[in-house]
């Protein structure tokens, strides 16, 4: 038991230390860098530009927003891009007939984009204290961390469903891209989930990063574990949902796989 547990763990962190270097290795410092910093800054000046453009004036909404939902592009493009990335180099053969357990084997793949993802929000909101005058005076450290971890765990339930996706479809890149733009208004980033029709707040509340955005915001305002705990827990459930799904699908595709032999077609 113990010597399995231990293989088990050691396919989790090894695993997923190769696959984000097989997906980044390629990138000098300076790129990936200046990645981290060119993405944050321009999004958020798109978003204020357009939001002064219509008069709408909690600039701050919409900088905090977007800086908590840079997470979701490791979650999604990142996890998405390591899973389908087996197909398109030819590796996913050699995946779908090793005989290690699925488990750790995919959910590894997701370590350090969540990782990633959580040192690109931190950026956003280095950006936003500088540039927008961002308060964090009353927000509890440890909390507003355990939310941004949380977030960037909750969104690479995404990434593996799309990987599921990406081995079987040449069109994932056009899923992935719809999906990521769809949270920029459904999950609270840049307005209010309550100024969406009411079927779209369904919606929105059924997706992983709504809940966690609101409970981030409301801990920068300085709320305590009591007020945005139901949130919390809500977004540790949707995104445990979503990576379920994500793992179950993996499972069904390479089922699939074996009978049609799509997974080795480019």
């Amino acid at each position: 038991m113990r010597n399995h547990l231990s293989r088990n763990l050691r396919l989790f962190f090894i695993g997923s230390w190769f696959s984000f270097r097989a997906l980044f290795f390629w990138m000098t410092p300076s790129a990936y860098i200046s990645t981290k910093l060119v993405l944050p800054l321009f999004l958020m000046l798109m978003f204020v530009f357009i939001a002064r453009f219509v008069g709408l004036g909690n600039e701050l909404y919409i900088v905090v927003g977007n800086a908590l939902l840079l997470t979701t592009r490791n979650g999604v493009f990142g996890v998405m891009v390591t899973v389908s990335g087996e197909r398109y180099f030819r590796t996913l053969p050699y995946l779908l007939g090793s005989p290690a357990p699925r488990i750790p084997l995919l959910l590894g793949r997701t370590l350090f984009h969540t990782l990633d993802g959580l040192a690109t929000t931190t950026l956003g909101l280095i950006i936003a204290v500088l540039l927008f005058g961002l308060d964090l005076s009353q927000t509890n450290p440890v909390l507003f961390g355990g939310c941004l971890l949380l977030l960037s765990f909750t969104s690479t339930g995404f990434g593996l469903i799309l990987g599921g996706v990406g081995l079987v479809s040449r069109q994932v890149w056009v899923y992935a891209n719809f999906v990521y733009q769809s949270l920029f208004f459904l999950c609270g980033v840049n307005f209010p989930v309550a100024a969406l029709p009411p079927w779209l707040q369904i919606v929105s509340y059924s997706l992983p990063m709504t809940r966690g955005i609101a409970a981030a915001r409301e801990v920068i305002a300085g709320a305590a574990w009591a007020i945005v705990s139901p949130l919390i827990f809500g977004e540790i459930l949707t995104g445990l949902a979503y990576a379920t799904i994500g793992y179950f699908f993996f499972r069904y595709i390479e089922k699939r796989s074996f009978i049609d032999g799509q997974f080795e077609a480019i």
